[in-house]
């Protein structure tokens, strides 16, 4: 499919039915959707274990932190690592890693050995082999699609991932609900080989900007960081990563106490709340696919710098579980059309050779964000609880973000 004008072909009118038609495409898109519904639920799972295991308000944004330091760390190296080698060995590898740390972590659980401390063991642990994959996911779909098929892939993969996230999330909570913790991380376990199986139906083509490097990956680390950050677009949208990545986390950590504590609900229904989110990721998402060309960066400025901490905010108000579902449906909608445009833009703007190292700093930005967002959750909470923490949060991301992305910079970009 690489190279291919879809102008040219027949089905070109409907760019989902093209790029689904493709095996490759279409057994890489089930096997990533899987990872990232195993990667999306994993912050639900992780926090909700240990609600369970304390009351210390703390502890779960300190075991949020464990989950996603392996981004803050990593992220770079890993995206400089997936464009010097196969990138679909590093994918097997590592997918088939998640998927053993997973089961080890789901019989200890089982067996009633879990603590909190080892929670944050196995979040550390887990997070690593995730985090190592990302990168080189993001940097395996310019080799998939045609440059004009970019955006309807990066919606396809945003919507399906969104639906395995809120699948995840509802069948994880009802595991936990009958089977009790080790349920949802079991779950986790068989969705992650699953991954394994589509991935290895792939043939992948040749990478013009991969292969072996001379420079180390330290230097090559700071030779993509020089060539995506020193300068707009890039320098834009990389910082819009990490606040995306900062402030939806703060709500990752938040709600699950808030169906708890303030609505007196259990997992299942903290599931279907976070779902909800996935829903509306997935409707708008999937009309995104099916479009041609759009405003990416007004989409962003309207998007981000507005509809990102006007979401959390809103959903700081809501008074019951149905009224929470509502806005996070509302948000979900929103971020679909969002993050299409943000790494359509981000991959648009970067040839082959930088494709990893500059999605490894996409990635460091949207899971480093989040040891970010727990931090600052797990100093707010005590203090303000988790209903004000989210809605200062809310406001102060819109403090930054409205002036960061309603400039010329971002608004003319296509």
């Amino acid at each position: 499919m690489t190279g291919t004008d879809p102008s040219a072909d027949t089905d070109a009118a409907s760019p989902v039915r093209e790029l689904l038609g493709d095996d490759d495409f279409r057994n890489f898109w089930i096997a990533q959707v899987l990872y990232a519904g195993v990667n999306g639920t994993l912050r639900f799972t992780f926090i909700w274990l240990v609600v369970t295991l304390t009351d210390w308000p703390s502890a779960e944004g300190l075991v949020a932190i464990a989950l996603g330091i392996p981004a803050m760390l990593l992220s770079m190296p890993a995206g400089a690592w997936s464009d010097r080698v196969d990138r679909k060995q590093l994918y097997t590898t590592w997918v088939l890693a998640t998927t053993v740390a997973l089961g080890a972590f789901t019989v200890a659980i089982a067996g009633g050995w879990v603590t909190p401390i080892w929670t944050g063991v196995a979040a550390l642990v887990i997070g690593t082999t995730i985090t190592i994959n990302l990168p080189n996911i993001q940097a395996m779909v310019p080799l998939l699609v045609h440059r004009d098929r970019l955006m309807n892939a990066v919606a396809l993969q945003n919507g399906g991932a969104q639906a395995a996230a809120f699948i995840g999330l509802a069948l994880g909570g009802v595991s936990i609900q009958v089977f009790g913790d080790a349920g949802g991380f079991g779950l986790l376990t068989v969705v992650s080989a699953g991954a394994l199986v589509f991935m290895a139906r792939v043939q992948l083509p040749p990478d013009p900007g991969s292969g072996p490097a001379p420079e180390p990956i330290r230097r090559a680390v700071a030779t993509g960081a020089r060539f995506a950050l020193r300068a707009d677009p890039l320098r834009t949208l990389l910082v819009l990563s990490l606040i995306l990545g900062g402030s939806f986390s703060v709500m990752q950590v938040s709600m699950p106490r808030v169906v708890e504590e303030t609505f007196g609900q259990g997992s299942t229904t903290a599931g279907i709340v976070l779902g909800s989110f996935g829903i509306g990721m997935l409707s708008s998402s999937a009309a995104v696919a099916r479009l041609g060309g759009m405003r990416h960066g007004l989409n962003v400025a309207r998007y981000i710098g507005i509809g990102l901490g006007m979401g959390q905010f809103l959903l700081s108000f809501a008074p019951n579980e149905w009224v929470a579902i509502v806005i996070m449906l509302a948000w979900g909608l929103n971020a679909g059309v969002a993050l299409a445009s943000h790494r359509t833009l981000l991959q648009k703007n970067t040839p082959s050779e930088m494709m990893g190292r500059v999605m490894g700093l996409m990635m460091f930005g949207f899971m480093g964000g989040l040891p970010i967002g727990a931090l600052t959750s797990s100093v707010l909470a005590p203090h303000l609880g988790p209903v004000v923490t989210m809605r200062t949060v809310g406001l102060a991301t819109m403090a930054i973000t409205i002036p960061l992305t309603f400039r010329r910079a971002i608004l003319d970009l296509r």
